[in-house]
């Protein structure tokens, strides 16, 4: 689910900058999934060269609905189920481009798309590779906010991935969810409960 909902991000991105900046043939187009923090190590394969870069730098659970039903009811009756886990992924978007202006620009049309759309699902952004592999399910919903950071956290956060910062933004992936619809249990349905004791009332 967390590959799931970045390709779907990151689909949605190349195709609105795509837009406005058109590459042809290129199989890559202009925004990549890649782990930032290996930019500059000396093994690095080609291929975020000049694109946007989305890179998770940070998981969260939804405290929220952590508490959520463990059973539900079927045609057997009962049956118990660990709950599904609610995920913000927090989704680095980076410009790495060698021309500064570029860079801006990139990610001026980023910050400018996931202002115009902050909701996500499979009915408002269609995506048929996700839905042929049968890895997006149908309730998918992600939304969007805007994380800020102060400059000592993205001093922090820079440190932390070990390369220079670039022009980037970062942003809270709400509601990820995940789970293995596994049954660990069943039961059965109670219908009446009966007690053997008597109670009197005095006269």
């Amino acid at each position: 689910m967390i590959f799931t909902a970045f390709k779907l991000l990151k689909d949605q991105l190349d195709s609105y900058i795509q837009s406005f900046n058109p590459m042809g043939n290129d199989p890559e187009g202009h925004v990549v999934l890649d782990n930032v923090a290996t930019l500059e190590t000396p093994d690095r394969p080609p291929g975020a060269e000049e694109r946007i870069i989305l890179s998770m730098v940070n998981i969260e659970e939804e405290a929220t609905l952590k508490n959520s039903s463990h059973f539900y009811r079927n045609a057997q009756g009962i049956a118990y189920h660990n709950p599904p886990v609610y995920l913000n992924l927090y989704m680095l978007v980076s410009a790495h481009y060698k021309n500064y202006e570029d860079a801006l620009s990139r990610l001026s049309q980023a910050i400018q798309f996931f202002q115009g759309k902050t909701s996500f699902t499979l009915k408002n952004s269609p995506n048929e590779a996700l839905i042929n592999s049968g890895q997006a399910p149908d309730d998918l919903q992600l939304h969007l906010e805007l994380f800020s950071l102060s400059f000592e956290q993205l001093n922090h956060l820079w440190g932390a991935l070990g390369g220079k910062q670039m022009p980037s933004v970062l942003y809270k992936v709400r509601l990820v969810k995940i789970t293995e619809n596994r049954i660990t249990g069943l039961g059965t349905i109670v219908e009446q409960i009966q007690s053997k004791d008597s109670i009197t009332f005095p006269k």
